[in-house]
């Protein structure tokens, strides 16, 4: 009996010993890949969003056919696309949805254009006819119904695939060969006609077809722009998804990567085709109808910007050298931090010293870094996994006042499986400017087709409230980087006039030790600098762009007698909330040329010319001349004169 009792234990004991063994082997192995424990994710969907400015241009949309939940991207409404072309091109843009426009007076506007999404609405023919009836321009996109018989062609060949861009009326032979480089299959849909129109001036055309032509009514003009120039304009800056807003994998990784969005390979990447098309859109066709004036996109007149981002890499305020360098010569930054930030209170006042902006690299990924372990020991086998909105909250409780955390990146461009989900994260969270998408690692480039930062669109065709800064060089460290960023430079100060969004490690001595590494940083400044470029971060470039939104303009055409010689006068009201905003306005107008500009405070007669003349400067976009006009922050009115 004793036997069996003893045997028992023993049983017992090594039961319990290897109990013990098999829990302490299990806690190690999860203590060292611990399980996650995923929190909900907080999300904020796209809005709808109206803009009342003093501007030439009204956009009208209407939300009313937007589809809450389309079941491909071809299903989206692209109408949106538009803002973001104005803004960038023009700055200060009046905005509405449909259900405003029967009472909006249009008397104050020199074009109206109306998306894909409001342009088949019958009762508004005859206020339209109204409006060109005054001289004024109406932009059409793919038009239906009574609005298309105002002076479209026909469309009854209806909506076909498109292929190629054939022809590009003015366009210098490198940027249409850059165009019709572009497969437009899945990106955008053509309207066919039976026939081109009577007296109607083509500018574009896809696959033979007449896209974009005008014809005059009136005093007015019509221009119809006949393929989804939204849906275009939206799959080359924001990327295209698969149809159900998936991504594919086009790289030897496991991981899905914002550069899964960008162009197909192949594509020339040297020209931003995207801007192309925009700058095509106003100057080539518009300027061409009636004097398009803007506010130039850059700091001070400058040819362009270098957006520069660093990324900390948990070296804490060991990586504030580079900013500290950049300060020496008045230039600007953004360094992304990991949440929980290695960098201390001493660190964080020096970068507000030097104006860096403090940006939180963020973690969407379901392995790795981004999470902490819930019992709040270093080693423990359940993590809690910290989302998008925890790891900003986390952050912004480090930074207090100190700094605002309104800019973002992810960590090795990472972005998940779906299309818009990370944007809706990052509004949810109040970023209001990120930098996320970059070119592939071994193919820098105009990856998206633009180096000017846009507002996404979500699936339900609403924007986000956030400005995308592409990142054209995520690598730059060897001399031929160095080599082919200098052409990239010359280009847009020559023709492009862009943003180069650029990145450098701040731990790359750490890791790669390399003294052509820290030559190519420091000639890399000294390049933007030859080039005329802004060197600068985010939220500087974010708080500019703001500034020219919310700018008034307002221009109007007239002839005068200067000198016993008619000439035209484009006399110009503006309001500039910040010093550095420059107006960019036509060098010709039809066959009259820009010879001076003057400006005053106030106009003594209506018929006076202002006395101050200002200092212009000839720049070329894609081949279109503008003339570079600066204003002073506040009202000013401007006289330009064309003989």
């Amino acid at each position: 009996m004793a036997t069996r009792v003893q045997v028992s234990r023993d049983r017992t004991i090594r039961f319990v010993l290897w109990s013990f063994v098999a829990v302490s082997l299990a806690l190690t192995y999860f203590c060292f890949h611990p399980f996650l424990w995923k929190n909900d994710i907080r999300q904020s969907a796209g809005a709808t969003i109206t803009l009342d400015s003093v501007s030439d241009f009204l956009i009208v949309v209407d939300y009313s056919t937007f589809v809450e939940s389309p079941k491909s991207f071809a299903e989206m409404s692209f109408s949106l696309a538009w803002l973001n072309t104005l803004q960038q091109e023009i700055g200060p843009v009046t905005h509405i949805d449909a259900g405003s426009f029967e009472s909006k007076d249009l008397s104050r506007f020199r074009c109206v254009i109306l998306t894909q999404s409001a342009s088949g609405h019958d009762a508004w023919a005859p206020k339209l006819r109204t409006f060109l009836d005054r001289g004024g321009t109406l932009v059409l996109e793919m038009p239906g119904g009574a609005i298309r018989a105002i002076a479209s062609a026909d469309g009854k060949g209806g909506l076909r695939a498109a292929q190629n861009i054939t022809y590009a009326a003015g366009l210098d032979e490198s940027f249409s060969t850059a165009l019709s480089s572009l497969d437009l299959s899945n990106l955008t849909q053509v309207v066919g006609s039976a026939g081109p129109l009577d007296d109607a001036t083509t500018y574009m055309t896809i696959d033979g077809v007449p896209v974009i032509y005008a014809k005059p009514y009136a005093t007015g003009h019509v221009v119809t722009v006949d393929f989804n120039y939204g849906m275009l304009l939206t799959a080359l800056q924001q990327g295209r998804p698969l149809d159900d807003f998936s991504l594919r994998n086009f790289r030897d990784s496991s991981a899905l990567e914002t550069s899964d969005l960008s162009l197909p390979q192949g594509v020339m990447t040297e020209v931003p085709l995207a801007d192309l098309l925009e700058r095509f859109l106003f100057y080539g066709v518009l300027d061409d109808l009636f004097p398009v004036v803007g506010f130039w996109p850059f700091f001070d007149g400058m040819d362009g910007a270098v957006i520069v981002t660093h990324r900390e890499n948990g070296m804490g305020d060991k990586a504030i050298w580079m900013p500290e360098y950049e300060a020496t010569f008045r230039a600007t930054s953004t360094l992304f931090v990991r949440s929980p930030m290695a960098l201390t209170s001493l660190g964080l006042s020096r970068l507000q010293q030097y104006q860096t902006d403090v940006g939180l690299a963020f973690d969407l990924r379901t392995t790795g870094a981004g999470g902490e372990p819930v019992a709040g020991l270093p080693f423990a086998p359940v993590w809690q996994r910290l989302t998008l909105w925890e790891q900003a909250m986390g952050m912004k409780a480090l930074l207090g006042d100190v700094l605002p955390l309104i800019s973002s990146q992810s960590i090795d461009g990472y972005w998940g499986e779906h299309y818009t989900n990370p944007f809706r994260q990052l509004s949810a969270a109040g970023f209001r400017a990120d930098a996320s998408y970059r070119a592939p690692l071994d193919a820098p480039g105009y990856a998206f087709g633009t180096g000017m930062p846009f507002m996404p669109i979500d699936t339900n065709g609403k924007v986000f409230n956030i400005l995308e800064f592409p990142i054209v060089f995520p690598v730059l460290r060897t001399e031929e980087d160095l080599a082919r960023f200098g052409q990239f430079l010359e280009a847009s100060s020559r023709m492009h006039h862009v943003c180069i969004g650029i990145t450098f490690d701040t731990d790359f001595f750490q890791i790669d030790p390399s003294i052509e590494a820290f030559g190519v940083w420091q000639s890399a400044y000294r390049l933007s600098s030859q080039f005329r470029h802004w060197v600068t971060g985010l939220v500087p470039f974010l708080r500019f762009s703001r500034a020219r939104f919310n700018a008034e303009l307002h221009s109007r055409l007239t002839d005068w007698n200067v000198n016993n010689r008619r000439s035209q006068v484009l006399r110009l009201e503006t309001l500039a909330p910040e010093t550095g905003i420059y107006l960019a306005i036509p060098k010709t107008i039809g066959a009259k040329t820009f010879v001076e500009a003057r400006r005053g405070i106030h106009r003594v007669r209506e018929d006076a010319l202002l006395t101050e003349v200002l200092s212009a400067r000839t720049v070329s976009v894609f081949g279109f001349d503008r003339v570079l006009l600066p204003l002073s922050k506040g009202f000013n009115a401007i006289d330009v004169i064309y003989d």
